[in-house]
């Protein structure tokens, strides 16, 4: 007897389907890389640097805080765009980049790698504008729908 015969054929050729909401599992993705991030701490050359030199780490936290800011623009506009329709790899991307670009200054404020939070910040920017390249014609056409239903009320 083999794996393929205890499933009935009923259960095998069912879809796969997601039982959480994508403006959920976009936050869901972006909290795990955030964690995910906090558990990686500094080395000790990246510590001793940080005590040696207080401007550059002000310097990078605030570069921290402004990509924090940016991050969380992009996943309110995620979390709402995909409250409506997308396809399954547009929808793949669209989680992915929010959660690479909330993990990275959570990366950099630590005075981590600096250099993977910059990389990890900058491509999940590029992932979500070509996700939002991609999408250019829904989500514009969404986006004034929405605005012309809040100005009726």
């Amino acid at each position: 007897m083999s794996d393929s015969s205890v499933l009935p054929v009923s259960h095998a050729a069912a879809p796969l389907c997601w039982s959480m909401p994508r403006p959920v599992l976009v936050i869901a993705a972006a909290l795990v890389a955030a964690v995910a991030a906090v558990l990686a701490s500094p080395d000790a050359a990246t510590a001793g640097l940080a005590q040696r030199d207080a401007e550059l780490v002000l310097l990078l936290r605030f570069m921290a805080g402004v990509k924090a800011l940016l991050a969380f623009a992009a996943l309110g506009a995620v979390a709402w765009r995909l409250g409506y329709p997308a396809s399954p790899l547009l929808s793949a991307a669209y989680v992915l980049a929010p959660a690479l670009m909330v993990a990275a200054p959570v990366l950099i404020w630590q005075i981590a790698p600096t250099a993977l939070g910059a990389g990890l910040f900058h491509s999940g920017l590029v992932l979500f504008l070509l996700a939002l390249f991609a999408d250019r014609g829904r989500a514009s056409e969404l986006a004034r729908q929405t605005l012309l239903a809040r100005r009726a009320i």
